[in-house]
């Protein structure tokens, strides 16, 4: 959900800068892509599409509507956590390259270098999913910089903001371990204030900056601020996966064991009806709910769910990508197993 959250804040830079440029000051388009991040936002990927449709009929050609694709077909491959639109996917990232390139000769830099940049980010994120670290952050590192080209060129793109700031949390995030060398700056307290401010004054993306903040200060051991943003998201876009993934997130890092796990549940009722369901997301909600109901003592109930996680019928990719939590929902097992032996033989006693 983190990864979802990346590629959405890249579709929010897009709709905030376009509307800097001549093609994008009529109100009536503006409004159709907020809609799409809105339906996005909401997981109904059909009507976000079929929006994407009708902007189309009114900018043909314009890289906009087959970078918004890309990013709606990404957002859904990434919440049912497979690759069932990959086909699509790359048709409508090399159509938006070849869109944007041309927007570039014509002289529009800055938001064609933001399409670069975005387009960049899904490619980044395409390798990280395959497990090619070194070449996601290379690819990430140009996307990077194109994103920032971008806040150059209009320094009061609030949105942009977003982007650079959750770079310089992540790469400071990532090199925690020598950050105590002088010429690696610790910025992971200006990439959460960079995030807050694209938050606070950003025009049409406020939402993803608020999704992407409460992941971000999730990681930062900072819960009760993810609680609070996710619980604000939820009043405007009810039951969206988005803010239930970082509300159970951040409810289970504060040790409120009973909240995260009534939120775990609603997310499980959320996908479990899914027919485009891997189970990918259903063993992550069953480690939790195993390791919850230990800590609440309930040695029964735990290992309802972990019997539950353990019995899915899983393709070749999620049982690669999964063998940690399956490991780990058998070493559950065993413990709850062996605290509900042992309670039954002291109520025998």
């Amino acid at each position: 959900m983190l990864r979802l959250t990346t590629i959405l804040f890249s579709l929010l830079l897009i709709s905030q800068c376009y509307g800097r440029t001549a093609v994008f000051e009529d109100d009536s388009t503006q409004n159709a892509v907020s809609r799409v991040l809105e339906f996005t936002f909401l997981l109904k990927y059909e009507a976000a599409l079929a929006t994407i449709d009708q902007l189309e009929l009114e900018l043909p050609d314009h890289p906009i509507t087959a970078v918004l694709r890309a990013g709606v077909l990404y957002c859904r491959m990434l919440d049912h956590e497979d690759l069932e639109d990959f086909d699509e996917f790359e048709r409508q990232y090399d159509l938006a390259w070849d869109a944007t390139e041309k927007l570039k000769k014509e002289g529009e830099i800055a938001e064609a270098d933001l399409y670069f940049g975005t387009l960049l980010g899904f490619r980044a994120l395409l390798h990280q999913r395959q497990g090619k670290w070194w070449p996601a952050v290379r690819v990430g590192i140009k996307a990077y910089k194109y994103m920032k080209s971008c806040l150059e060129e209009d320094s009061t793109l609030s949105d942009a903001h977003l982007g650079v700031g959750t770079y310089k949390y992540w790469r400071s995030r990532a090199t925690d371990f020598i950050n105590w060398l002088p010429f690696i700056p610790d910025q992971k307290d200006e990439g959460i204030a960079l995030i807050y401010r694209a938050m606070e004054e950003g025009l049409l993306g406020r939402e993803i900056a608020r999704s992407t903040l409460a992941w971000t200060l999730i990681d930062a051991d900072r819960p009760l601020e993810a609680v609070q943003l996710s619980i604000e998201g939820l009043k405007i876009y009810p039951g969206s996966r988005f803010y239930l993934w970082t509300l159970a997130d951040g409810y289970y890092k504060m040790g409120h064991l009973e909240y995260a796990g009534q939120v775990y549940k609603q997310i499980w009722d959320s996908i479990h009806p899914l027919e485009r369901n891997n189970h990918y997301n259903e063993l992550g909600i069953c480690k939790k709910m195993g390791y919850i109901y230990l800590g609440l003592n309930n040695p029964e109930e735990a290992l309802k769910w972990i019997n539950q996680g353990l019995s899915f019928q899983l393709d070749d990719e999620v049982k690669e990508r999964r063998k940690k939590t399956l490991k780990t929902l058998k070493d559950l097992k065993k413990i709850a197993e062996e605290r509900l032996a042992n309670s039954r033989g002291t109520e025998k006693d």
